[in-house]
């Protein structure tokens, strides 16, 4: 059956959910344009808007250690000068932001970072509740603990739903309250759009709910609106809300699936070595504009886009082998230069050449209308068994289960 698009559920592909109002994403000054920022929030000094913008785009380049080396640079910068603590939020969220979408070499590491959030927090709370700022600095002590608490909701929101829920609502309030106070602070909006978009997504009674007892009202149009006005217009969360844009935006509606492929292609541009952009540009089409990803033309680019891939670390050469999984699907005459390493069992994305040929399969089907009878069978029954496989693979592995979730809906829409 398919999806109701203004009814989806809440989605993540390498992206938070409920609760991750403010991922932190940035673009160092010789990266394509942001506006020139002569003066950062009230409270954050030049050189920390510096460091936290080249660390978060470092981040999103899935430069891990350079990211870290940066955050460091930051704190030690903060301690020295009495600053307010955007280094801790800034850390706390690229943990958070790598637990939740498997972006760690091994469990131990995972375990390491999982370790490192609690001081993280308790430190940022408290310096801004401890320690004495100017009263001017008070909009960004609000966005700033806001945000580290709805980072912390969207970690337990599998564990303790309510508690989760009930922490984003307070930053919800917040970050609305910041909103009237500093209108200039844009990056507030990534948090008020993804709460919007998320409890649009829920069951009737929680909008009810919402309504009922908190006056709140929320609606996936406004969600949309808010993230894009974050995506256009904020210092540290531009890329955070375009990968968020990704998700809430529909493929099956037209002005939509083109807004998604502007902000795919913006993506790559700004990142061209990272092959988790061009991962998620090809995956779009796979599912959704089949018709024009299994093409020559779509295989020659892929592979051109391969031979620049930085895999210098995991998640850069999970997602570069990925990328050859589907230039294979898009062209089975693949050159060497494609080859991929196979998919462990149990492994995060070890459903995916499945999927790939499920997606395969339909597309065949779907231009070969004329098939005979029996070939038409034959190959129906093909495509249902590598879908079927397909959730059943992704069921079976170690993947998160946010993430699980994301996969499974999307394999629902685009295996139809």
């Amino acid at each position: 059956m398919k999806r109701d698009w203004s009814k989806t559920p809440v989605p993540l592909c390498r992206h938070l959910s409920l609760g991750a109002f403010l991922l932190l994403s940035l673009a160092v000054p010789d990266l394509p344009a942001q506006p020139q920022v002569p003066n950062p929030y009230p409270g954050i000094t030049f050189r920390q808007h510096e460091l936290a913008r080249l660390a978060m785009h470092e981040f999103f380049a899935q430069h891990w250690e350079s990211a870290e080396s940066t955050g460091c640079e930051m704190f030690r910068l903060e301690q020295a000068e009495t600053l307010l603590p955007l280094s801790n939020m800034l850390r706390f969220a690229m943990r958070a932001w790598r637990i939740l979408n498997d972006e760690f070499d091994s469990p131990q590491e995972r375990e390491t970072l999982e370790e490192d959030l609690k001081p993280l927090r308790t430190e940022c709370i408290r310096i801004l509740h401890k320690q004495h700022f100017a009263d001017s600095t008070r909009p960004t002590r609000m966005f700033l603990e806001a945000g580290i608490n709805g980072f912390n909701a969207t970690l337990i929101i599998r564990s303790k739903p309510l508690s989760s829920l009930s922490a984003g609502l307070q930053c919800y309030r917040t970050l609305d309250s910041v909103r009237t106070l500093a209108p200039q602070i844009k990056d507030v909006y990534l948090g008020l759009g993804l709460f919007q978009c998320s409890l649009a997504n829920e069951p009737g009674i929680i909008g009810f709910a919402l309504h009922l007892f908190n006056r709140l009202q929320v609606s996936l149009d406004s969600g949309l609106t808010y993230l894009r006005i974050c995506s256009d217009g904020a210092l540290y969360t531009r890329e955070g809300a375009k990968e968020y844009l990704l998700q809430f935006l529909s493929p099956s509606i037209e002005n939509e699936a083109a807004e998604k492929r502007r902000i795919l292609k913006s993506l790559e541009a700004e990142f061209p070595c990272n092959p988790f952009y061009v991962f998620q540009d090809i995956d779009e089409g796979v599912a959704f504009h089949r018709e024009n990803v299994f093409s020559k033309a779509e295989f020659a680019w892929a592979l051109s886009q391969v031979r620049a891939f930085d895999t210098s670390n995991s998640s850069a050469r999970r997602f570069a082998n990925l990328v050859k999984w589907q230039c294979a699907a898009i062209d089975s005459a693949a050159s060497a230069d494609s080859r991929m390493e196979p998919a462990e069992p149990g492994q995060a994305y070890s459903f995916y050449p499945v999927f790939l040929v499920a997606a395969k399969l339909r597309f065949l089907l779907d231009c070969n209308k004329n098939l005979g009878p029996e070939t038409q069978k034959i190959a129906l029954r093909l495509y249902h068994r590598q879908r079927k496989q397909a959730f059943s693979i992704i069921r079976r592995s170690d993947i998160n289960p946010m993430l699980r979730e994301f996969y499974l809906w999307h394999m629902e829409d685009g295996l139809p």
